[in-house]
């Protein structure tokens, strides 16, 4: 990580994983961003990109070539190497064990070195697109101002530029995950469809994105609501207060509204 920083190798688009940075940095500056085109009437386009199991699918031939392109050489690669090499899986059902596979890609989210080889692994991804790009381990997105429909081609065009940077790193995105949010306060904004592998994107009024409910209008509403509705659902039933009949008439039903 040192050797990374000191050149200044990892992309500035990534937050995760990294030391003053976090989800909150992340969400700043993308919403200074968003924020700042609403304030001034422009039009954002914005895709929700997702990895279909990112960490699992990063092959330790092709980790190799990007940790040598980044000055990762010698013993600390050798080292690398053997640390991923001669890994099995197996799956135990019922007390019974199945026979060992042997494991060919992956990189683990719970060790140390794990995380920081994927970051690695997806760093050349936001160099390759037109677009801004945001990211937070695998958590993508990309987004472009829409002044006029060639922009909106153009945000096309870096979507078609990374089904091809995946295809030559075996990533994958999971189209019928990836979703469209115009950010827009315009009664009449510039329409457009985005595809990935030909299927068409999902536009949205509200998409989230590491974990926070955007709206088109960047108004907090569905968030708030999303969280309240995620927290009751962690609140145990509640029951009426028992008090004896004298009491009776004064009772108040205690409910998550009154709660503070």
């Amino acid at each position: 990580m040192q050797h990374l920083e000191e050149h200044s190798i990892l992309s500035d688009a990534q937050h995760g994983f990294r030391k003053r940075r976090s989800c909150e940095t992340q969400l700043l500056l993308t919403l200074q961003d968003l924020s700042a085109a609403l304030d001034n009437s422009k039009q954002i386009n914005a895709i929700l990109l997702d990895f279909s199991t990112a960490f699992d699918k990063v092959p330790y031939e092709r980790l190799g070539v990007k940790l040598c392109h980044y000055g990762i050489r010698g013993n600390i690669l050798a080292w690398i190497k053997s640390f991923l090499s001669n890994r099995t899986q197996q799956v135990l059902v019922e007390g019974v064990k199945s026979s060992p596979a042997p494991v060919t890609s992956g990189v683990s989210q719970v060790s140390v070195l794990g995380p920081l080889l994927f970051l690695v692994y997806i760093n050349d991804m936001p160099a390759r697109v037109k677009s801004t790009t945001r990211l937070l381990k695998d958590d993508s997105l990309l987004y472009r101002k829409i002044r006029c429909p060639a922009d909106t081609q153009t945000l096309q065009e870096d979507l078609n530029t990374l089904q091809e940077w995946e295809q030559t790193w075996k990533t994958e995105f999971n189209p019928s995950k990836c979703e469209v949010l115009l950010i827009t306060r315009k009664r009449n904004p510039i329409q457009a469809t985005y595809s990935i592998h030909g299927h068409q994107l999902a536009n949205v009024k509200t998409g989230k994105y590491i974990g926070v409910t955007f709206a088109s209008d960047l108004s907090w509403k569905a968030h708030v609501d999303a969280r309240t509705k995620s927290a009751n659902s962690f609140l145990p039933a509640q029951k009426p207060i028992q008090l004896p009949e004298r009491h009776q008439t004064t009772v108040l039903q205690v409910t998550s509204q009154t709660c503070p």
